[in-house]
Parts: structure tokens; sequence; C-alpha cells
């Protein structure tokens, strides 16, 4: 189930506006629950993001990589990275999420800051994520407490922070200069590619020869190169996508379980309630009532 506040375009990049042009951070606390399916969905944005787990574990997936974050870690996911993330091995994980614009860090384009200490490691051939050392993690959530409680003059709290940080990656090598192989990068930005077909005709039948065939790959590739960078098959993964625009649909109360069926590409409605249980562990009609019957579109 999509948490709220993420806005997802159909190639997956978020929307969402983080902060304002005038301050462009934004802090999201978010309550991540195995019961209610509510994880933070596959997505990528333009901005740099900095995680702390305030409680709990957390898989994290960041392209073709999976690590796990344990209570009081941090996490810097770079620039235009495929990722998501879901409690592990419990029923709820708490984080912090600390969208920035790196404009920010560097100042106006041109800038010696930009062009020397920001831009060079943030295009799609660096690093796509730094498991963070204790000590900059603890800074993470120290820049989160200040946007939280926001009082006099936390704008240039946050900005000190922000700025310790981000020397203090450079200085000890987090960021490297490390050109990535060139044939991951190839493989993001096609399974980019196929998600957005997916998401475009996801009430539609689909083929995996439909899905080569919009990749100019074979059959065989298309799945090879999805299930690498995604981690499920396309199938699985159209399945589960389904699923989740359901319950979407689900809270409109006006739509019947058979009509959510219909309009996210399930031939019966049999096969929908089953596939759905087994995906929350609850009928439609349960999950609306448990979960949904206060929320309205």
């Amino acid at each position: 189930m999509p948490l709220t506040h993420i806005k997802i375009a159909k190639d997956l990049q978020e929307l969402t506006l983080h902060g304002s042009k005038e301050f462009p951070i934004a802090l999201y606390e978010t309550t991540m629950s195995m019961d209610s399916m509510d994880f933070l969905p596959l997505h990528w944005h333009k901005e740099i993001q900095f995680v702390y787990l305030k409680s709990g574990r957390a898989k994290y997936r960041i392209g073709a990589d999976i690590l796990v974050l344990e209570e009081g870690e941090g996490l810097f996911i770079n620039a235009l990275q495929l990722h998501e993330a879901k409690p592990f091995q419990m029923e709820q994980a708490i984080v912090y999420c600390i969208n920035v614009d790196p404009i920010i860090i560097g100042g106006h384009e041109g800038s010696i800051f930009i062009t020397n200490y920001v831009q060079p490691y943030l295009t799609n051939q660096r690093l796509p994520y730094v498991k963070l050392t204790k000590e900059l993690s603890q800074k993470v959530a120290c820049m989160a407490d200040i946007l939280r409680e926001q009082d006099a003059f936390f704008q240039l709290k946050v900005w000190r922070e922000l700025l310790y940080i981000w020397e203090l990656m450079l200085t000890q090598s987090l960021l490297t200069e490390e050109i990535m192989d060139p044939s991951i990068i190839v493989q993001q930005e096609r399974a980019k590619v196929m998600l957005n077909f997916l998401h475009t005709h996801y009430q539609q039948k689909i083929t995996l020869e439909d899905l080569a065939k919009h990749v100019y790959v074979s059959r065989a590739e298309c799945s090879r190169y999805f299930k690498k960078i995604i981690g499920l098959t396309p199938f699985t993964y159209l399945l589960q996508y389904r699923l989740r625009k359901s319950i979407e649909l689900l809270k409109d109360d006006e739509q019947t379980v058979t009509m959510v069926a219909a309009n996210t590409g399930f031939s019966t409605v049999s096969y929908y309630i089953e596939k759905f249980k087994e995906y929350t562990g609850y009928s439609p009609h349960v999950y609306r009532k448990k979960f949904l019957q206060n929320i309205k579109l």
C-alpha cells in the first residue's frame, strides 16, 4: 500500500515537492507496517536522501542491492536511484527520511562548491548509496530533530548539520568518484522503462513478449534484467502492483470488490480475492473494514 505522502509517476519518479524553493529540504517520519502492507514503494527522485531508522529493522532495496538497517543506523541514497523499503523480521519499523535538493549544499549553479564538491558525486555513474557510520547516523537523527521541532534559526542549524555530514562523507571517502559498471547503468534505465510500461498498461492483459519487445530484448533477457534490478519476476511484480492499486480503489466505498478487480486488470473476482488474501492475509472486504474505513480518496 503506497504511503500517503508518496506521489509517484508511471516511471516511478517521485513527484512530491520536498520543502520549498527557498528551503528545499523536507523531513518525513514514516511508520511502515507489515500488517497493513504499508511500505515505502519502489521509486526514485532527483533529490538526495538521508535515512535514519528510529525503531525496528528495515530491508532496503537500492537498485540490485539489498541491505538491512538496524535501529539507530543511517543510510545515504543518491539521486536518481530506484529504492524501496519495508519492515524486516518484525511487524513495524519507523524511519526518518530527509530529502535534500543538492543545490542547498553547493549554492548556485557554476559555483566552486557545486562544481568540485557536489555534482561529481551525484551522476548516475557514481555510488548509488552509502551505509553511514555511527557518527553520521546520529548527525542525521539530529538534523531530523531540528526539522521536527523548528525552533528559532532551525534552517541555519539544519544547513550547518548538512554541510558537516557532506564534508565528513567526502573526507572519509564514503562518496567516491569511482565509475559504476556501465552495464548496471543500462540495466537500471531499462528497468525504469519496463516499469513505466507495466504501470501504463496494468489494467490490460500483458505478456512477457509485449514487455520484451518494448525494450528490444529477448524474453529471457527481459526477465533476467528485471529480476536483477527489481528483485521479482515481471509478472510477480505486475501482480503485486495490481494488488496495491486495488487497495487504493478499496478506499472508495462506492466501488464493489467486483468493480475493483475489473479496474485493476484481474480476469475474475475469485482470482483477485484469492491473490489479495495471499498478499495481505485478509480478504478485500475485511481489509477495507480494518484499515481503510476512515480513509477517503
